[in-house]
């Protein structure tokens, strides 16, 4: 890498193509990545990121990281498995690569490296709402060259002018028409349709926090199913904003523009629901 290095073991050829890897982990610019690798910088949130990352990338591969480069600055984390939510730092950004590590059972996604804490549990009218869309969306793709997946599923969504990796949703249904995007994991990629049920706990989050990421990510459709209000509401995406279609409410049939004929009765939808 040439010069005087804060770190030699950076300088060692076992960490060949490092920088290359820490870019493709997280979207920083190399000469970010290169100043924060070569002199130890870790001035900014970027840095600290390059430098957090590359001690993961080495671990990974097998090599020893000394004490002096892992605990320069307080700031880098250099943890066991997290198994307790708690033990989060809510004020910090985490990507995916610290989401496959944590172990507890409370549910959470990643929206630009913040961790949000999801409900604890779909309540009843919710997991009965579910049972009717999936039964409506399972007809129409069955035949078709889409993916249809159910939470939890895990969505990395790319989301512009943020760390790769840093956001990860679990939305209710997921449609996913080139089958690349698929791996394993889940989805990394932009879903064509994704389709959010609102609980009385994540009304606001997928109302706001929800609808801006997914339409500046690009998802071409997005349904917002409401019990309460026994209606659904269908946005799809023009000129890279969301166009909002009049709310489909009881006694009318919603149907979006991306998949011309995927329509489910309002009626039905809500029918098991128990009348208040």
């Amino acid at each position: 890498m040439g010069g005087k290095h804060k770190y030699p073991e950076l300088e060692s050829g076992m960490f060949h193509g490092l920088h290359k890897a820490v870019q493709e982990r997280t979207g920083i610019s190399l000469p970010v990545i290169h100043k924060a690798l070569t002199t130890g910088d870790d001035r900014s949130p970027k840095k600290l990121e390059a430098i957090r990352i590359a001690i993961e990338i080495i671990r990974e591969r097998g090599f020893d990281v000394s004490s002096g480069y892992a605990n320069h600055a307080e700031n880098i984390p250099v943890e066991e498995p997290i198994a307790d939510y708690a033990s989060l730092d809510l004020n910090r950004l985490y990507t995916y690569w610290d989401y496959l590590k944590w172990t507890f059972m409370d549910r959470v996604e990643l929206i630009r490296g913040k961790v949000v804490k999801m409900s604890p549990a779909p309540s009843r009218n919710h997991q009965l709402v579910v049972r009717v869309v999936n039964r409506f969306f399972d007809q129409y793709f069955l035949n078709r060259p889409c993916g249809l997946f159910y939470a939890p599923f895990d969505v990395r969504l790319p989301v512009p002018g943020s760390i790769k990796d840093s956001t990860v949703v679990q939305p209710d249904l997921t449609v996913i028409c080139d089958m690349d995007k698929v791996d394993q994991r889940g989805c990394f990629g932009v879903p064509d349709l994704l389709v959010e049920i609102l609980s009385p706990g994540n009304s606001r989050h997928d109302m706001n926090v929800k609808f801006q990421l997914y339409e500046n990510s690009g998802v071409a459709e997005y349904w917002i199913i409401q019990p309460q209000e026994r209606s659904v509401l269908i946005y799809y995406l023009q000129d890279k904003k969301y166009i909002g279609l009049p709310p489909f409410t009881e006694g009318t049939v919603a149907e979006g523009r991306v998949f011309p004929g995927l329509k489910m009765p309002v009626d039905e939808v809500f029918a098991y629901l128990p009348k208040e």
